[in-house]
């Protein structure tokens, strides 16, 4: 029977590295979170008015520009520790936390999906070393919501007319928002190949389920999301989404082995 602690030692590492990557691409970009950036302090706190006077005043103390920096520095130094020593519980804690500070600090979320599941993730690594039944629960739970993700994701672009006939792909590969290479750009001028990347997408993400399915679709749907959000890294600068969705691959793998 597969060892819960190892594939736990083994998302924590590579969590790690993910919010290694993150804290730094935080450090990055300090100055928009001055009271001259786009995401000033001053302006996003509106949305706390709610709380009691204690933990707003709590939240303006953290939030200052160098506070803020200060926390992701040590986030930073935090990340690279859960590398090294994978088998603290408190690294993770601390983790967490910071991370729960960032989805305020952004209203929700700053990018989206892989915020998200940083949360889950670092949530699973804090219940699962506690015990190894809880261990086990934890790694479920987070294969689960893995699985879930690329299904909805998939279901969504299945509905949407532009990802059926291509042009959600051109549409990517085009925005001003990405430096993509010219030489992607101009195969997906062709429609043709812009479905078929569109199509190649929609299937993985429906039929990723079968991931638990067999032994060889293990492997298969494992390398493929690799290779999928490697060619998001390269292509969009998607790098958040490769790093943790990564991490929470050994725990798929974990899963699977226990069905067989």
């Amino acid at each position: 029977m597969p060892d819960s602690h190892e594939a736990l030692i083994l998302i924590g590492r590579l969590m790690g590295l993910a919010v290694f990557f993150q804290s730094l691409e935080f450090i990055k970009m300090k100055e928009s979170i001055t009271e001259t950036g786009i995401w000033r302090w001053s302006e996003l706190r509106s949305d706390y008015l709610f709380m009691p006077d204690k933990m707003l005043k709590a939240l303006d103390w953290l939030m200052t520009p160098k506070r803020f920096m200060e926390i992701m520095t040590l986030r930073f130094y935090t990340g690279l520790l859960a590398f090294l020593y994978p088998h603290f519980i408190l690294i993770f804690i601390f983790l967490f936390l910071t991370t729960f500070l960032i989805t305020l600090r952004w209203r929700g979320s700053f990018n989206g999906g892989s915020d998200y599941l940083t949360l889950i993730i670092l949530l699973c690594l804090c219940v699962g070393f506690v015990h190894p039944l809880l261990g086990k629960a934890a790694l479920w739970y987070l294969t689960l919501q893995v699985i879930s993700s690329y299904f909805m994701a998939g279901l969504y672009k299945l509905k949407q007319k532009k990802w059926r006939d291509g042009t959600a792909v051109y549409g990517f590969v085009t925005s001003a928002s990405y430096k993509t290479p010219l030489f992607i750009v101009e195969k997906c001028e062709d429609e043709a190949i812009a479905k078929f990347i569109a199509w190649s997408v929609i299937l993985f993400e429906l039929t990723f389920p079968l991931v638990l399915a067999h032994p060889y679709l293990t492997i298969f749907y494992l390398v493929a999301g690799l290779l999928f959000h490697l060619g998001n890294f390269l292509t969009f600068g998607l790098n958040r989404f490769f790093w943790v969705w990564s991490a929470s691959y050994p725990a798929l793998y974990y899963c699977s082995k226990l069905l067989r």
